[in-house]
């Protein structure tokens, strides 16, 4: 059986019947355990980014969650986050904070990514 894909999300099988490209390639579904692990280590690794923010900038852990916008906000992360620290502590941050934050911020993005596959195994 052939598969091809389209523009518009549809997958259309050697059969000509056009599906969704999400109804073809079914999503794993996790156990309540793993929806747990994935909540708990979410949490964690929200928690680890702030703990770094705090470090680099010296702001309070208010501060920084204050700075962190809304998800679903449409801005770009970083920049609200360096510009709101710089306002709340009346500093500029140095470029070298600015880097450790933005690793940091990769750093978690990258964590995040790899939850889905590490809560399957658990």
């Amino acid at each position: 059986m052939t598969v091809s894909f389209l523009r518009a999300g549809l997958v259309v099988l050697s059969l000509g019947v056009c599906v969704p490209a999400a109804v073809a390639a079914p999503a794993v579904l996790l156990t309540p355990v793993q929806m747990a692990f994935m909540q708990a280590e979410t949490r964690r690794i929200e928690e680890t980014f702030i703990q770094k923010l705090m470090a680099v900038s010296g702001a309070t852990r208010e501060q920084v969650q204050r700075a962190i916008p809304a998800k679903g906000r449409l801005t770009e992360r970083m920049a609200r986050i360096y510009s709101s620290l710089e306002n709340d502590l009346k500093v500029q941050l140095t470029p070298e904070q600015k880097a450790l934050m933005f690793a940091a911020d990769e750093e978690r993005k990258q964590a995040l990514k790899d939850l889905p596959a590490q809560a399957a195994t658990k």
